[in-house]
């Protein structure tokens, strides 16, 4: 592309700025390299647009370095807030937090005051990196000199809270949601009730939902009730908000179903699983994924249903070792050495150097008193280089 670039005709920084930016986006550092190199070939006026596209093409390559010397040798009028903003952000996003600190608190030395970008970079920055305590701090910094956080912010920091069980810190911006009157927004409520169930609050979660007569006809509204419940071990509520979801003509998305065939496993409702998996495909036209395959293969494995279950795992193109996995661990329950080797088998195509589904082979033979095949597994896995299994496995092996 470059090589067509006429050295003769006229580049404008609002060309070049939208050249560097898709580079960016693209993470092409090196043709984003190869248009900084004909800015200074051709000594275009490296003014705030341009330097600031080129800290923000750097940054968004993961060539921070770069970036930074592009920053520090901007002079005059070629460096203002905006540069400042994309540089802190730059460093955010390639995780060097104290270097973002340190430029956030240089900023006061510039005279210049951050905004509401500026603020948004710091929280945003730490929430992204799982430091809830440093990004909740700003959040405070910030209301203190009267910059009021964006609707996103307030989302952001509180998944950070919830990833991290900072039950405290997502109170408080409960708390600030309901002075700023912006709590019954759905995402901001998704993200409660998110928040709350990771920390063990159900309850508190359902008051959330409850505060809506009108329920937000989004998905992730009602997946977050019904998933928050089936990680609480209350699975019958998660089924509760399921059918609520139908009966108020929620539509359910994949996640949705993901939720409640978890909770159908849970409980071994098996009859209830299948209708659920049935319903996904017939009634919404959901194709199943591996996760609902998963879900499901599992359920049905649990209550010896294996050549159903068998019979939805050849259904994928390309099975996942975690519900080849989940099949072979119900052959070894039930001892069936048949479907067994043709799970373990199968796995040790996809990852030949774990010895695990040969263990588990070799279990399901010792319970059936079959030594010699044992024997045979066991000389599979010293062929394979793997005979450094666990002392569980090998000590059910040799105790049978």
């Amino acid at each position: 592309m470059m090589r067509e670039v006429r050295l003769d005709c006229k580049l404008n920084s609002v060309t070049l700025v939208s050249v560097l930016s898709a580079c960016g986006s693209l993470q092409s550092v090196r043709l984003g390299m190869q248009v900084h190199g004909l800015i200074v070939k051709l000594e275009v006026d490296d003014g705030v647009m341009v330097v600031t596209a080129l800290v923000d093409m750097y940054s968004k390559c993961g060539f921070w370095h770069s970036a930074y010397d592009v920053f520090t040798g901007a002079e005059g009028d070629s460096r203002n807030l905006i540069t400042w903003n994309s540089m802190v952000a730059g460093m955010m996003l390639n995780k060097e937090s104290e270097r973002a600190v340190d430029m956030f608190r240089r900023l006061e030395s510039e005279e210049l005051k951050p905004d509401s970008a500026t603020w948004n970079s710091m929280i945003n920055g730490f929430a992204q990196q799982g430091v809830c305590g440093e990004a909740f701090k700003y959040f405070r910094e910030m209301q203190s000199v009267g910059v009021a956080p964006c609707l996103k912010i307030v989302t952001t920091i509180l998944s950070t809270c919830a990833d991290s069980s900072m039950l405290r810190h997502g109170k408080e911006i409960h708390g600030f949601a309901l002075r700023t009157d912006i709590n019954r927004d759905d995402f901001l409520a998704t993200a409660l009730v998110d928040m709350y169930m990771k920390c063990g609050h159900a309850s508190w979660a359902r008051e959330v939902f409850n505060q809506f007569d009108t329920k937000p006809d989004d998905a992730a509204f009602w997946n977050a009730m019904i998933g928050g419940y089936g990680r609480n071990g209350d699975h019958e509520s998660a089924f509760e908000i399921f059918n609520k979801m139908l009966e108020e003509s929620v539509r359910p998305n994949s996640a949705t179903f993901v939720c409640v065939l978890s909770a159908c496993s849970h409980t071994g409702q098996v009859d209830r699983g299948l209708t659920v998996f049935r319903m996904m495909i017939r009634d919404y036209g959901l194709q199943p994924k591996p996760e609902h395959f998963g879900c499901i293969v599992d359920l049905l494995g649990r209550f010896g249903k294996l050549g159903e279950a068998r019979g939805l795992v050849q259904e994928l193109a390309e099975p996942p070792a975690s519900v080849l996995a989940s099949l072979l661990g119900a052959c070894r329950c039930y001892l069936d050495s048949s479907l067994g080797e043709e799970m373990a088998m199968r796995l040790l195509d996809i990852e030949p150097e774990n010895p695990t589904p040969l263990v588990i082979l070799s279990n399901i033979y010792a319970g059936l008193g079959r030594w010699k095949e044992v024997e045979r597994v066991r000389g599979m896995i010293t062929d394979k280089g793997s005979d450094k299994l666990s002392g569980l496995s090998m000590t059910e092996v040799a105790s049978k």
